[in-house]
């Protein structure tokens, strides 16, 4: 027997168990339950994808927060006035004389 006889026989006898004031096709009642359950577990990934885009979309924000933070405070860090109070700490002074170019002659 093929798989589609062995069904064909477990809807008529469903149908035969049926009382007769059911006068409807088992058929289109299972196919439509089968679209119905593939709806819902359809709405049910897509509503999983949504909260995960939301959560990934809260921790970009947070990274490119970071990001410019971190930024902002490396360049405050290399302006001349705060090296200079870094360097101080070494005793370290800035050169009161301006750089000198040096040629070589070949």
């Amino acid at each position: 027997m093929s798989i589609n006889e062995n069904i064909n026989k477990l809807l008529e006898s469903l149908k035969n168990q049926l009382p007769a004031s059911f006068n409807f096709d088992l058929q289109k009642v299972l196919y439509l339950l089968f679209f119905l359950i593939f709806y819902i577990s359809n709405q049910h990934s897509v509503e999983k994808k949504i909260r995960e885009i939301s959560r990934l979309e809260k921790e970009v924000e947070e990274l490119r927060t970071d990001y410019i933070t971190l930024n902002n405070n490396y360049m405050f860090s290399r302006k001349e006035t705060e090296i200079l109070k870094k360097v101080d700490k070494l005793k370290l002074q800035s050169s009161k004389l301006p750089p000198e170019k040096i040629t070589v002659e070949e």
